[in-house]
Formats: structure tokens, sequence, C-alpha cells
């Protein structure tokens, strides 16, 4: 990865490289890229990024994640 990405401060949006075609949710490359979206869009909430086939998405975690 390079330095230019490891330092992204631009819209959480912009590390999304499309929706998964087996549940349409937000995916990304790497773990680490979901979960700075993640709390880029959702500051202050908890998260976990999970692997579906080769890229990654995100799941809010608590008790009202459903």
């Amino acid at each position: 990865m390079t330095a230019g990405l490891r330092n992204f401060s631009g819209h959480p949006r912009q590390l999304m490289v499309g929706t998964c075609p087996k549940d349409g949710k937000a995916c990304f490359l790497s773990r680490q890229d979901a979960r700075r979206a993640a709390r880029g869009m959702f500051p202050g909430q908890h998260h976990r990024a999970f692997k579906c086939g080769d890229r990654w998405h995100f799941q809010r975690l608590g008790r009202d994640a459903r």
C-alpha cells in the first residue's frame, strides 16, 4: 500500500471499490480500508470488518445491531 493511501484523509466512501454481488454491501480491498471507512462514516460506534469472498465489508456491533 502506498503512503498516500495509508494517510488517506478524504471521504470514507472513496475507499469503497463497489458493492458485493452476493449481499449488496459496500466492498473494500483490505480489512484496514473497511475499518477506516467505518470509523469515518460512523464515529464513536463499534464495527468489525469481515471477509466476503476476496473483498471486505464492515458490520455494526452492539445491542441494536441487526
